[in-house]
């Protein structure tokens, strides 16, 4: 059984660099020469990886490990990896148990929350593996709605009916996508990682190798506006929605990132601003811009006296990490975790039953931009997300270190950040257009000739 090996497009490098890497490592515990035809077995991986955690190595980079041995073993030996499949597996549950873990949680299950019990009992299970599986709701949601089109492009009805289903129900069902839908890429590979996620957490199977048809879109360029652009958009906002703006240019913040900043992540005395749970769960810190000093404290204050009503009504409580919530009990009604930019209404929590006072919802800035944009009269499309590309992109414009700016931006490779450079019209030689040089050439000729 061959195991599950889905490299996106333009990663195939960087999987076969960390696979030789592993490799290597693996040759040097053995004390096996790496240029030579070692044929390893999963024994061998076994007490590396044994080694490994004895060390204190986490679970997810054990499986870091196997993964790599397993596309060095395919794509470099060109042999079976059928004894590593197994480990994979094992290593999957056991992030599962480490992660519940050192959350605080006695048994994995506490971590799964309230199910809806007039689901379907494969949606159900599905819900189940994906949070003890610790992914976030927002991932949760997206992927069993990727699993229900499934479902209902197929006639499923129930976990029984998964019994037949195989690899190449998959592939159908992606290319169809590809096809018939003319899916983006990223719908496509939402589908894709959605139905590998409930193989390997529901039916406990590997899924078997993927040849779908791919869902193909070029490379985009990154939409960005003038300075003068930008400040004619600002011009055009007001309140809270000017200041999430501004934190979206001049933090280079994600949507996500503005909205769900707490109190305590702002740090006044040293002019910086934390960001937690980014996308791929990382954290990075930006310098504050000292034109929002004034504006965030004001907010702060704001949300300083809505919460002393909270209190006061005993209704003070906000959403926070499984961990944090066993470790620190009282710490939902602390001000310092309370998000910045709150809700005017308490929510309930889908998973908990419990009653929060959220984050401003997301679909809130766009709407209020949108008008901004209008009223600017510009034609460009413009998005949240246009000013972390201006954050980007204006920041190469003045001279700023290109890895200075992946940093900043929280990219984990600068191939990622090198977007930007395709929009730097300020670096390097300008290169001057042909009509541009035909207009000077005439100007020039019709001087020359006025002077003969």
């Amino acid at each position: 059984m061959a195991s599950k090996l889905f490299i996106k497009p333009g990663q195939m490098e960087q999987e076969l660099k960390w696979a030789t890497i592993w490799f290597r490592k693996l040759c040097g515990f053995h004390n096996q020469d790496p240029e030579s035809d070692w044929q390893f077995t999963s024994a061998d991986v076994i007490a590396f990886l044994q080694a490994k955690r004895d060390a204190g190595s986490p679970a997810w980079k054990r499986m870091a490990v196997i993964r790599g041995l397993i596309v060095y073993r395919r794509l470099v030996m060109h042999r079976p990896d059928d004894d590593l499949v197994p480990l994979q597996s094992k290593m999957e549950e056991i992030i599962m148990v480490e992660r519940a873990r050192e959350e605080g949680y006695d048994s994995i299950d506490d971590v799964v929350g309230l199910i809806d019990p007039k689901e379907q009992d494969a949606i159900q299970a599905f819900r189940r593996g994906l949070r003890k599986a610790g992914k976030a709701l927002r991932t949760e949601r997206a992927y069993v709605g990727k699993l229900k089109a499934f479902m209902a492009a197929r006639g499923l009805t129930c976990l029984d009916d998964f019994q037949k289903i195989t690899a190449a129900d998959v592939e159908s069902h992606l290319t169809d996508l590809a096809v018939d839908g003319n899916v983006a890429p990223s719908t496509q590979n939402g589908a894709f990682h959605a139905l590998l996620s409930f193989f390997d957490l529901v039916l406990k199977r590997d899924m078997g190798r993927i040849e779908a048809i791919r869902a193909n879109k070029g490379k985009m360029i990154p939409t960005v506006m003038s300075v003068r652009e930008v400040t004619a958009v600002l011009g055009n906002l007001e309140g809270v929605h000017l200041v999430i703006a501004e934190l979206l240019y001049g933090c280079g913040m994600r949507i996500s990132e503005a909205i769900r900043l707490r109190i305590k992540d702002l740090d006044f005395e040293n002019r910086r601003i934390e960001i937690h749970q980014s996308k791929g769960s990382k954290s990075r810190v930006v310098p504050m811009p000292e034109e929002l000093v004034g504006s965030l404290g004001r907010y702060m204050e704001t949300r300083r006296a809505l919460h002393e009503h909270d209190l006061a009504d005993g209704t003070a409580s906000v959403w926070l990490p499984h961990a944090l919530a066993k470790k620190y009990p009282s710490a939902h009604s602390d001000f310092r975790w309370q998000y910045l930019f709150a809700s005017s209404r308490l929510s309930k929590d889908p998973r908990t039953g419990r009653f929060h006072r959220h984050h401003l919802h997301s679909d809130t800035f766009p709407q209020h931009l949108r008008v901004a944009v209008e009223r600017a009269k510009l034609t460009k499309h413009v998005t949240s997300h246009t000013f972390r590309h201006c954050y980007a992109t204006h920041l190469l414009w003045t001279g700023t270190d290109i890895r200075r700016i992946q940093i900043l931006l929280g990219h984990s490779d600068v191939k990622t950040t090198m977007i930007y450079t395709h929009v730097d019209n300020r670096v390097g030689p300008v290169v001057v257009s042909p009509l541009d040089r035909l207009r000077v050439e005439e100007s020039s000729s019709a001087y020359s000739g006025a002077n003969c």
